[in-house]
């Protein structure tokens, strides 16, 4: 009796290391994915990380219940979307939440096409590459790098309104190009 609880010890063993194996294959493949489609519900980038993170531990404890691997990336938004739910309503003393309901409507936008997603962010660094390099880095510096305008405004010796002026400027400029690129 013994020999058979090792041998069916050892199984369990394998088929966790082979879920384990590829649920790493497929939550890397679709990693970038996933943290811009929960960068586009949060702005903040510690925000994001928080939530990736949390992301990844659901996902991995409900792995079994993925049916399809082709429908991970779905199955993956799915999860995203309620766990910024879920990190919004602990943060919802910050004065800038969006409504839930917009959120929700957002993030079903964005997992029901994920090839959406990905031409999206094609364009939008095809649109960034357009900028000139002072402007490219503004932006960078204001979303990818979560600095904040009033320390942007003190770099840059201008006031805080100029800066988000050129700011709210330049996210028309690439919200256009964008539209028009996934227009074609």
């Amino acid at each position: 009796m013994p020999v058979k609880s090792r041998t069916e010890a050892e199984s369990m063993r394998h088929e966790e290391s082979g879920d384990a194996s590829r649920f790493i294959q497929l939550f890397m493949a679709h990693e970038r994915q996933l943290r811009f489609f929960v960068h586009q519900l949060l702005p903040d980038r510690n925000d994001v990380d928080e939530v990736m993170q949390n992301a990844s531990v659901v996902l991995w404890s409900k792995f079994e219940e993925l049916e399809n691997d082709s429908d991970f990336m779905k199955w993956a938004y799915v999860v995203a979307r309620y766990e910024v739910l879920a990190y919004r309503r602990q943060k919802a003393r910050d004065r800038l939440i969006l409504d839930p309901e917009l959120l929700t409507t957002i993030a079903q936008e964005i997992s029901e096409d994920p090839v959406l997603v990905q031409d999206y962010q094609c364009a939008l660094r095809e649109c960034l590459e357009k900028l000139s390099e002072k402007d490219r880095r503004l932006v960078v510096q204001t979303y990818s790098h979560g600095l904040k305008v009033s320390q942007l405004a003190e770099e840059l010796c201008r006031s805080v309104q100029s800066i988000y002026r050129k700011l709210s400027g330049l996210r028309e400029r690439l919200s256009r190009c964008v539209k028009l690129s996934l227009a074609r």
